[in-house]
């Protein structure tokens, strides 16, 4: 691995169970939450790197909140 694989953040849609509306904005700072019809909400945003990523997951499982996929974004067209 050389230097610029480790500065590099990747995008992620997080699926949750649940419906997270406009109190979660301030949580989700970084994040686009998009409700979804089914009652499910996407996430979207950017994690610097892998431990980043399974913090906020750590924070979701901590709120009881229910992950259903978790996806990287390669190249969005």
């Amino acid at each position: 691995m050389d230097k610029y694989e480790y500065d590099q953040s990747y995008k992620y849609r997080i699926r949750v169970k649940e419906t997270l509306d406009h109190h979660f904005a301030n949580w989700l700072d970084n994040l686009n939450f998009i409700p979804q019809e089914n009652g499910e909400t996407l996430l979207v945003g950017c994690f610097t790197d892998q431990p980043a990523l399974r913090g906020f997951l750590d924070q979701l499982w901590n709120l009881n909140i229910t992950v259903i996929t978790v996806e990287r974004i390669e190249n969005e067209s």
